[in-house]
């Protein structure tokens, strides 16, 4: 096959998988494909039958079903790599893969030779995923220094952010308190429940602020998604907030334009990872 006729199946999988909650992997040898799925048993099994239908497959068959307690390729919508020999020449317990014959049954060692393929690529690809921007790995010792200080800096933020969580929580019950259980029910007005609102809004938003500060010290996540997540929810909270006869129109048609802005950012983000962060 051509990487066009390749680039073609992936890209019609991959948002396919999207929508239907379907993640996994795909090898190509040269010659054969090698594939495994996760998702819901009766969505699987669909989809089997849609590519038992593709007249470009001879020789179809499914190697292994088995039920799963967790998805080992959830960040993949389908996950690709065009293997050859070359490759895995020096890589203990797969070197002689290419000197297997996979015709015929497939019997325990086959399964595990596929298995170990399978395992072996999936590792490879989430190892170049990881995003450690502060990382310790470092052979320079004054780079290893400034990083550890800054991870020290970032923990010492981090349980500052929790005390001010706890605090914003504490000032969430004394609004209550004063807004609503200490006077009577007919005195409530629109004020007071917006300035509740508000101090619920104050404790989701240093919430999202402790989280994107511990992301600095992890290498699984790109934080970019959680800063705009956490940028809309703070507009969210100011139109929440807003009384109107205060604020101008251009005030309100400029929130307005921030928030869609901040809403299409993060679509495009989520889009983006979920079609395009495969290997």
């Amino acid at each position: 096959m051509t990487t066009d006729d390749l680039m073609e199946i992936l890209n019609t999988a991959r948002l396919n998988n999207v929508c239907i909650g379907v993640s996994g992997m795909l090898l190509y040898t040269g010659s054969e494909f090698i594939q495994i799925l996760e998702g819901e048993e009766e969505v699987v099994e669909e989809l089997l039958d849609s590519i038992k239908k593709d007249p470009r497959h001879r020789d179809f068959r499914i190697i292994e079903k088995k039920k799963i307690y967790k998805r080992d390729y959830a960040e993949w919508t389908m996950g690709f790599k065009r293997i050859g020999k070359d490759e895995l020449r020096d890589v203990p317990g797969l070197n002689k893969f290419f000197d297997t014959d996979l015709g015929g049954s497939i019997d325990k060692n086959k399964l595990d030779l596929i298995n170990n393929l399978l395992n072996h690529f999936r590792n490879e690809g989430k190892k170049k995923n990881i995003h450690d921007e502060l990382s310790l790995d470092q052979e320079d010792k004054f780079i290893y220094f400034l990083h550890s200080a800054i991870r020290f800096g970032v923990k010492a933020l981090a349980l500052l952010m929790m005390l001010t969580v706890l605090w914003c929580v504490l000032d969430v019950v004394v609004v209550i308190y004063e807004e609503i259980l200490s006077r009577p029910i007919t005195e409530l007005g629109k004020s007071e429940i917006l300035h509740v609102f508000g101090s619920f809004m104050i404790v989701l938003i240093a919430v999202e602020i402790f989280i994107n500060i511990t992301l600095y010290i992890r290498n699984d996540v790109i934080p970019v998604k959680m800063v705009v997540a956490t940028a809309l929810m703070a507009v969210a909270r100011k139109i929440i907030v807003f009384d109107f006869h205060d604020v101008s129109a251009m005030h309100v048609i400029g929130t307005g334009i921030l928030v869609i802005a901040l809403g299409g950012c993060y679509w495009l983000l989520e889009r983006e990872f979920k079609v395009h962060s495969d290997t």
